[in-house]
């Protein structure tokens, strides 16, 4: 998961969320950053890397890789398993996009940054491609929504993950594609943000609030846009990830050899 902070155009900030699908791309919501300047994108969230990258890159003390290696010898004797240390990623450095749909009824949009660690986690996208939701029993089934709300009087943007059931599913009237109902609580800076199926896949991307006109935003419905929509995205613009397609053909078999 990222953040995305952005200047509008109106010259007040704000911000989104955005979750990375392998190859340095990541998804985020359409309005998020449609005529908005993205001041910053970045990882909140640490990475675990090992003691080589750790020591011979981040720590201000030298040490050899003899030392290294009876160092990690002795952690992984006391805990049972190598030792990892928690790093903090410098922002990331978009290198193409953000990149958009044709169709403008889909609130979906995707970006490269030009490097990220390869610790990074992967969101895999599921592959329940809308006319295959109706076959499914999605009703009171979980799940686990994330993103960045602004949470009152802290200063730095905060992931926020919460539990949350699925209602229902529909297609709303301004958009021609499935949308999740959940039963989590729309807040401004969730948008962009991945909601993650009890299965273990993407269930889509968090979308705007679902309200009658001039309403808060919490009143509305929790939206979440479904998979096929963020893949004719990504597609679209060569951004589908290898990952991402090798995944989607063993799901569904495609790879099998004969």
């Amino acid at each position: 998961m990222a953040y995305v902070d952005v200047l509008k155009q109106d010259g007040t900030r704000g911000i989104g969320s955005a979750f990375h699908v392998g190859e340095g791309i990541f998804v985020t919501a359409r309005h998020v950053v449609d005529r908005n300047e993205i001041v910053e994108v970045r990882i909140s969230e640490p990475v675990a890397i090992k003691s080589k990258e750790f020591f011979n890159q981040f720590s201000d003390v030298e040490v050899s890789g003899d030392r290294i290696e009876e160092y990690d010898k002795t952690m992984r004797e006391i805990m049972g398993q190598d030792t990892l240390f928690k790093h903090w990623l410098n922002p990331l450095e978009i290198e193409k996009g953000p990149v958009f749909y044709h169709d403008d009824r889909l609130d979906v949009a995707a970006f490269k940054v030009k490097e990220i660690h390869p610790e990074a986690g992967i969101a895999m996208l599921g592959i329940h491609w809308d006319d295959w939701v109706y076959r499914g029993l999605w009703h009171l089934s979980d799940a686990i929504v994330m993103g960045y709300p602004p949470i009152a009087m802290v200063n730095n943007p905060t992931l926020i993950a919460a539990k949350a059931e699925i209602h229902t599913f529909v297609v709303p009237r301004h958009s021609p594609y499935v949308h999740f109902i959940l039963s989590a609580v729309p807040r401004g800076g969730f948008s962009g943000g991945v909601a993650i199926h009890e299965g273990g896949d993407v269930l889509g991307v968090i979308t705007s609030s679902f309200i009658e006109g001039e309403q808060p935003e919490q009143l509305g419905f929790f939206a979440v846009l479904s998979i096929e929509g963020i893949v004719k995205c990504l597609e679209e613009n060569a951004l589908y990830p290898k990952i991402q397609k090798e995944h989607h053909d063993k799901k569904l078999g495609l790879n099998k050899k004969s």
